[in-house]
This record gives structure tokens, sequence and C-alpha cells, in this order.
């Protein structure tokens, strides 16, 4: 195991551990999400299959970790196509794929059933609501779903003003929406200028800005952690700390595609999936100032 110390008695960094057998079983292609299921005490990683791609081919899956980060399942749930983001409500868990929202029992290891949202055209991320709603970002229709506790999709935002939604969580009254920014060629990703962090109240869905709304960065992911915020840059490969006021500061710099992360309040610890080499790192958070 590699251990690399951030800033001394704050942050740890090291790479998830694996024995010979486990790396030749090439748990991780192309993973997109990390989220902590706090029941089972285990980490889930959406993993894509065939580097990139989002085809619709049923070659994503998820991983299974333990809470120290050793692998325990390589290809814990297949059948998927390029699966991103995962929430649960209980022992089941929740992972937006392209034409819908896989329903997994954790119990089973099993796809129940796919919940599928017409008219979607990317769905990413998905966060749970204390009442059991689901949301789901569409990346490329400025859209949030709401999956209600039938599993019923409606429109719940639209707007131009979501520029590429991607990172969801639910925090008190509102749903805290980590943007991409405003694309300009969906082939590359390439964005006009990057995203903020928006929030939208849970009864009105009046839209506001995060501090003064200033462009961040392309985000991918965001967990909260204490009052802040910690969001995923994706293009730029940086975990950046933003406060409620809006006050940026980069946490860990020099990864290139860090993806949606996932964070474990108990031993305080967030995990980021590396795209660019299938890797997943965790970061140990220490006393936070």
């Amino acid at each position: 195991m590699r251990f690399i110390l951030i800033t001394a008695l704050v942050y740890t960094l090291f790479v998830a551990p694996a024995s010979a057998a486990e790396e030749a079983k090439r748990p991780l292609d192309a993973p997109e999400a990390a989220y902590w299921h706090a029941e089972s005490r285990t980490w889930l990683v959406s993993n894509l299959g065939g580097g990139l791609s989002l085809a619709r081919d049923g070659n994503g899956w998820l991983a299974r970790y333990d809470d120290q980060g050793r692998l325990l399942d390589a290809r814990w749930v297949e059948g998927m196509d390029a699966p991103t983001g995962i929430a649960a409500v209980g022992n089941l868990v929740y992972v937006a794929d392209r034409s819908g929202v896989h329903e997994i029992d954790v119990n089973q290891a099993k796809i129940l059933r796919t919940i599928e949202i017409s008219g979607s055209k990317f769905l990413n991320d998905i966060a749970a609501a204390p009442n059991g709603d689901l949301f789901v970002s569409d990346f490329e229709a400025n859209r949030i779903y709401r999956l209600n506790r039938d599993r019923k999709p409606e429109i719940w935002l639209e707007s131009e003003r979501l520029e590429n939604p991607n990172g969801l969580i639910v925090d008190g009254d509102d749903l805290v929406i980590a943007t991409w920014g405003p694309m300009t060629d969906p082939k590359t990703f390439a964005v006009k200028h990057p995203g903020t962090i928006l929030k939208a109240n849970l009864k009105s869905r009046k839209l506001a800005p995060l501090g003064k709304g200033d462009p961040i960065a392309s985000f991918d992911g965001i967990v909260k952690v204490g009052g802040d915020y910690f969001c995923t840059d994706w293009p730029n490969g940086r975990l950046l700390r933003i406060s409620k006021t809006g006050a940026v500061q980069a946490i860990l710099t020099g990864f290139y595609q860090l993806a949606d992360l996932g964070y474990n309040p108990t031993s305080k610890t967030i995990a980021m999936p590396v795209m660019s080499d299938n890797r997943l790192i965790f970061l140990r958070l220490g006393a936070l100032n």
C-alpha cells in the first residue's frame, strides 16, 4: 500500500490495496463513481467498461470493496451498459445508466428492475432524499428528474441555468447541483466556461447560486463534509473544498479524470475513481479546520 502525506496530520492519501490475484482480475475499467453504502459497510464503484464508452452494450458493472479499500468482488453486479452515479435507500441501491435507473438488492447482489426514464439523454448522477425520493441529473438535457417513492419518474426541474448538471446531493432543504458548465461540444465535453455550484429548494424548486455563482470547475461529483462541500474537477484532476460562502481551496491536484467521489463519515474517508488510469484512491481526512 502506498501512502502520501498531503498535510501533516490532516490528509492521508492511499491507493486501494490489492493482491497480485486481485490486480489480475482488473476490477476497474473507466471507474465513474464511488459510493459508501453504510448499511453493508462497503464501497461500491461503477465501471463504464470499454474505456470511456457510453454504448448500450451491457459491458458495465459495479465492483465492491470493504471499508479498508480491499477488493471484495471485482464484478459484484454485472449486466449494465455504462453505469455512473450511485445512491441508496436502505438495502436498495440505485444506479444511473443510459436508459434509466437500476434498482439493486444488496443482499441478493441482483438487479431487481430498471426504471426507464423516457426522453432522457445522458443520465449521470443520482441522490436520495430523506423521504426516499430520488433525484437524477440529465447531463445533456439540462434536467433533473425525480423518482418518487413509487419510483415514477417526472421532470422535476428543467432550465438552461443548470448548465449541464452533473453531481447531486441533498443537503437539508436543498438539492445541491454541481454543474459542468455550458457545453459547446458534446463530443469533447468542451465548455464555454467552467461550472458552478447551484442549490434548488426542494419545495419551491427555485434555483440559487452558492456564493457569488462564479465559474469554478467542470464538476463531476460532490459530497458534504462537515459544513463544506468536497467536489471533483474532472478535466483538471483536482479535489476542491468549497465553503458555503463559495470560497474554494484545492486539496489535491495532479490527477486526470478524477471522477465522482463518495464519503464515509464514520472513518472520515473520501474515495475517488481516477478514470484515466483505472485506479481507486482514498483520502483520509484528519482534523479539518
